[in-house]
């Protein structure tokens, strides 16, 4: 037990060490001058980084085409009790709905590895603590956007069309969904809630760089309820209040969570 206590010292001491040498460095040295030759310097640097993650992205779109259908099926499964059929009225709409559905997936699974690459592009220009705390804001953004398009897209979602479909539809007026539409519409609505899941981060970076104070958050957070529902209103795609509603309330429990975590970080 001592002698992992002492290692982490030690470790935690060379980090220190390492930090001050780079910082010394930095300030011994005069900044370099921008130019066009070092522009593309760094742009060629991160297209060597961008092309194993291209390769993949690639790569992976051409070995789902010929599953596209099964991947769309698997993409359209929650709604299958709500909207059994789904139609197209132009010749190429459904076809081009599958490629769409296996670069979807292809971006989904692709995603990872850009930013893997992106990372350590930029990482070697960070101090070990500016590392430490940007892998970590990075692993909460994409864990947040995850949550937050997987809770719109598989709870709120469902709910709001059957909402909408049952309540407006009669004998006289049945819901004919375009196939095309119906999948533009889920993805804007997933991404809306993705983004919105965004809200702690964003009042971590207000609170640490000094833009806004803690204590400021606290006393507005009655007009931050009302904020809330007017976002919630602009970014939904559906007019509906259940929806609204739905993402209204996880933007105040988000609210309060970012202000909780500005407290200890």
């Amino acid at each position: 037990m001592e002698e992992r206590e002492e290692t982490e010292d030690r470790r935690k001491e060379e980090d220190k060490n390492e930090d001050l040498n780079r910082e010394t460095d930095r300030e011994n040295q005069q900044d370099p001058e921008i130019t066009l030759d070092l522009i593309l310097d760094y742009l060629e640097e991160l297209r060597r980084h961008l092309m194993i993650p291209i390769g993949i992205l690639i790569l992976t779109f051409i070995l789902s085409v010929p599953f596209s259908k099964k991947i769309l099926e698997i993409f359209l499964y929650p709604f299958r009790e709500i909207i059994p059929d789904f139609v197209f009225i132009k010749p190429f709409e459904s076809f081009w709905v599958h490629i769409k559905a296996s670069l979807y997936l292809s971006l989904i699974i692709s995603a990872p590895f850009f930013i893997w690459r992106i990372w350590l592009f930029i990482s070697p220009a960070l101090y070990h603590r500016e590392r430490k705390l940007a892998s970590t804001l990075v692993f909460v953004v994409i864990f947040l956007f995850i949550v937050g398009t997987l809770f719109g897209y598989f709870l709120v979602l469902p709910a709001s069309l059957k909402f909408l479909i049952e309540s407006f539809s009669s004998e006289k007026i049945k819901a004919m969904i375009t196939i095309s539409e119906f999948v533009s519409f889920c993805l804007k609505f997933s991404l809306a809630f993705g983004l919105s899941f965004q809200t702690p981060v964003i009042i971590v970076l207000l609170t640490k760089t000094g833009l806004v104070q803690r204590e400021t958050l606290i006393k507005i957070r009655p007009y931050a309820v009302v904020f809330a529902f007017i976002i919630s209103a602009i970014i939904t795609p559906t007019p509906d209040a259940f929806t609204q509603v739905a993402l209204a309330i996880p933007l105040i429990i988000l609210w309060e969570i970012g202000i909780l975590a500005s407290k200890f970080i």
